[in-house]
């Protein structure tokens, strides 16, 4: 089974930008196969690790509810895996899933009863698997990845921001989750400060490690222009969420810094 991060947060404080640096050093840190899951209906994760996401689980799981009454001659699971091959974008070290937009009006008990077994299954395949998640954590739950080794939690340092990330706390612990560790992350912080009415809206939720990632232009440029993170310089915050989130199943983050 794969150490899972999830990567959680309001839109625009930069998850997306966080989950493909993860992804990155965990690479550069001998921690791979990799497999990064783009579960945010925006379906940004992709440009930033250098492609453009095509066939998605949504895809799948519209053809395998209009097939269903049709399926001969081969199993509804193996036609599932089979399917779920064709969403596998494979690059050097890592793979990358996009889920796609959210369920529509139609009933997908069924699909995702078979989803549940497919991911399971497809995570086993590898050492650690990055998440980066819609703004709450439906998305995961409902695609039955429900096991997290670390949550992470981007938030700006503003009382706004720090109040829906309270509120997505408060989501994520209302659902069938197992998350052994939580790690809040605040990000494009300036000079070290984070508002004290921020920081109070978040003074209650008991956090494993608080991380504090700066206000970099160069990371912001990469999520303004959806360029890749392969190549940019990565801020030593970073290194420090690495921690946080993998502790022992890496070496150690010096290996990168040397």
């Amino acid at each position: 089974m794969s150490h899972m991060i999830a990567v959680t947060g309001k839109g625009g404080t930069g998850k997306t930008t966080i989950s493909a640096f993860l992804v990155r050093l965990l690479i550069e840190n001998g921690a791979r196969p990799v497999l990064a899951v783009d579960a945010d209906p925006n379906s940004t994760l992709a440009p930033l690790l250098g492609f453009s996401a095509q066939t998605t689980i949504s895809d799948i799981r519209e053809d395998v509810l209009k097939e269903k009454a049709n399926i001969t001659g081969v199993s509804k699971e193996r036609l599932l895996e089979m399917k779920l091959e064709e969403c596998i974008y494979e690059a050097s070290g890592f793979d990358v899933l996009t889920m796609g937009r959210p369920e529509g009006p139609d009933c997908y008990c069924y699909v995702n009863n078979l989803l549940r077994g497919a991911l399971t299954k497809l995570r086993s395949n590898y050492r650690t698997a990055v998440v980066d998640n819609e703004a709450g954590m439906e998305h995961l739950s409902r695609m039955n990845m429900r096991d997290i080794d670390c949550l992470v939690l981007v938030c700006e340092p503003t009382a706004v921001s720090a109040r829906a990330a309270s509120r997505i706390v408060t989501l994520t612990e209302s659902l069938p989750l197992t998350v052994r560790r939580r790690v809040l992350a605040w990000n494009k912080v300036r000079d070290g400060f984070v508002p004290k009415a921020a920081e109070d809206l978040l003074a209650g939720v008991p956090f494993d490690e608080v991380i504090f990632l700066p206000a970099d232009e160069g990371v912001a440029r990469l999520s303004a222009e959806e360029e890749s993170v392969w190549g940019a310089s990565i801020p030593e915050a970073f290194l420090q969420l690495l921690d946080a989130c993998v502790g022992d199943i890496v070496k150690t983050v010096a290996t990168i810094r040397g």
